[in-house]
């Protein structure tokens, strides 16, 4: 059998991941339609190489992925944005799964973690309400469950590696300021460079959350 090296995935993500940057600092609409949707499946094929045995929890890490990808696809089409919510929503759904079986489950979730949480979740519908109209269910249901994602990360202090506990955690956060922006930009106001930002973090927040996931013990 043909053993894949994860460091050619790895290079092949890094590379999108520069050339969906360049993309949006020039405005170069062809490369960010094959750029954007080599992201997630470079960095799942990096995780799937990487990864040793395949025990189960693994599989939901993939999935988590899989969808990101198809949310990546669906959110290039504005008419297609709440399609894209709905799949991030379910990456998110696989996440929480996926930490639950890597040290959420008996974890310590520290108290000011899990406020900070609340606080966030509070100032960002406080600033996104009045905008929302019929996108507040979607959106008010798609933030509980980002911000569910994020405290489970959290919660598997003391039950996993340091290096893994950080690396995810601070994946988490990425990924909630990310999909925050995204949220205040469409509905309350422009963000400068939003674009920008967004992709920054998101890139950032997913390699962190799968090679933290990979350091787990």
């Amino acid at each position: 059998m043909i053993q894949l090296n994860p460091k050619w995935f790895l290079g092949a993500f890094w590379a999108s991941s520069v050339a969906e940057i360049a993309s949006i600092l020039f405005t170069l609409d062809e490369i960010h339609r094959v750029a954007k949707p080599l992201l997630m499946i470079s960095l799942m094929l990096y995780f799937l190489a990487a990864s040793h045995g395949f025990p189960n929890w693994r599989r939901w890490v993939a999935m988590a992925l899989a969808f990101s990808w198809l949310g990546d696809v669906f959110l290039m089409n504005d008419n297609l944005f709440v399609v894209g919510l709905g799949s991030f929503l379910i990456a998110h759904l696989f996440y929480i799964v996926a930490y639950s079986q890597t040290g959420a489950k008996t974890g310590t979730l520290k108290v000011v973690d899990g406020l900070k949480f609340v606080a966030v979740g509070i100032a960002l519908m406080w600033v996104l309400y009045p905008g929302l109209g019929d996108m507040l269910i979607p959106v008010l249901l798609y933030a509980f469950v980002l911000l569910m994602m994020a405290v489970l990360a959290h919660k598997r202090r003391g039950s996993t590696s340091d290096l893994s506990f950080t690396l995810v955690a601070v994946g988490a956060v990425l990924f909630v300021i990310s999909d925050a922006l995204i949220a205040v930009d469409k509905f309350a106001f422009e963000v400068p460079y939003s674009s920008l930002m967004v992709m920054i973090t998101y890139i950032t927040a997913q390699y962190m959350i799968v090679s933290g996931l990979l350091k787990h013990e």
